[in-house]
């Protein structure tokens, strides 16, 4: 593992491509939007909870209204969620909105990014007048995050951003390594932002109770992936009252609109969905594994998560070909190129069983 300062783009890329982007590919591919199987998101595949679908018919009639400017009810079932309380808790218009937001009330001069990892970091940081310096993860490691490593490259850094589990290798970090990471972070003056989104397949190493405590965290969490809500944008932030101070008061009114509010409160009620989504991501996660390791010129990453980081190591395709092969059959993997690990990796998520069997299928015809 290295740290580096490399010029903006050189190592994640200028191109924030993202997953889920079914439109632009129906149109690309000539496909009908609900012939799509779309692996590239790292959504439930279990879907939205039925009380959240509840709690949005229910409350249709309330788009009339200006919503909750400070999405009280919603934050108070986070904190219950967390046992929290909820003056920790900020709400926005998804985690990635939140991300924009810190660097740009904070104004750190120098910020610290591991890589591979989330490409919005990097531009959030871009567009706040920050400049970067890079923690490089080695494939040889399996990308794993080394916290000593990470502490090695805190010298001349106002604020770190951690994604744990990350994106995209899957890779989880325990907690008492973040602490140490966090411990030292604060011994110098850094914040670190630790973006937890994909932690709720191991919510036991979760940070976020230590984000009320401690004066250089602030947790970020979604509804997007395991919720299943990524069109209705909701996630919030957690952290101690001083950074809450700076961090709130430039967030604007009516971050949060009303259903996203309603579907955020009843979702976190679902306990039953909550418990199934877990399982239901141990069994089918498990499968694809295997199912990509007996395909020769494939290699799978263990993951944390609901997806699966992939290297292609023969056949002589590289991912964008493949991508491009399995669009055409109407299946959208993610190229993982503008996350920093070149053109052999590619991301899939763990999908429903008759899904899941359709892409190995699909990928075996190709392999």
């Amino acid at each position: 593992m290295t740290c580096k300062n490399y010029k903006y783009g050189e190592v994640i890329g200028l191109n924030n491509k993202h997953g889920g982007n079914i439109y632009e590919a129906a149109k690309r591919y000539g496909l009908k939007e609900e012939e799509i199987l779309d692996f590239s998101s790292n959504i439930n595949p279990l879907g939205i909870s039925k009380k959240a679908l509840k709690g949005l018919r229910d409350n249709l009639k309330h788009i009339i209204r200006y919503p909750d400017s400070n999405s009280l009810r919603l934050r108070e079932a986070i904190g219950r969620y967390h046992s929290i309380n909820p003056e920790n808790i900020l709400v926005g218009n998804g985690a990635t909105a939140l991300i924009y937001h810190i660097p740009k009330v904070l104004r750190p001069k120098r910020v610290l990014i591991p890589v591979p990892t989330f490409s919005e970091y990097e531009s959030a940081c871009k567009a706040s007048g920050a400049k970067i310096k890079y923690v490089r993860l080695e494939e040889a490691n399996g990308f794993r995050i080394n916290e000593t490593e990470i502490i090695k490259c805190l010298d001349n850094v106002h604020l770190l951003f951690l994604c744990n589990p990350n994106n995209p290798t899957g890779q989880l970090l325990q907690k008492k390594g973040v602490l140490k990471i966090i411990n030292k972070a604060e011994k110098k003056g850094i914040i670190v932002v630790l973006d937890e989104v994909f932690i709720d397949y191991a919510e036991r190493e979760s940070l976020i109770k230590e984000a009320v405590k401690k004066k250089n965290l602030i947790a970020l969490r979604a509804f997007t992936k395991f919720f299943a809500m990524p069109g209705l944008r909701l996630g919030y932030l957690v952290t101690n009252k001083t950074l809450m101070k700076k961090i709130k008061e430039t967030i604007g009114p009516w971050p949060v609109n009303c259903l996203a509010q309603t579907a955020g409160e009843a979702s976190l009620k679902d306990k039953r969905h909550i418990q199934e989504s877990i399982r239901y991501i141990e069994k089918e996660r498990a499968y694809l594994i295997k199912g990509i390791s007996e395909i020769d010129g494939l290699m799978p990453f263990p993951s944390s998560t609901n997806f699966i980081l992939i290297k292609i190591e023969s056949n002589g395709l590289d991912v964008p070909k493949l991508c491009d092969i399995l669009a055409k059959r109407g299946i959208l993997t993610r190229d993982c190129s503008n996350f920093g690990v070149g053109d052999k990796f590619f991301r899939i998520a763990v999908k429903k069983r008759r899904e899941n069997i359709r892409l190995l299928t699909e990928i075996r015809r190709i392999f």
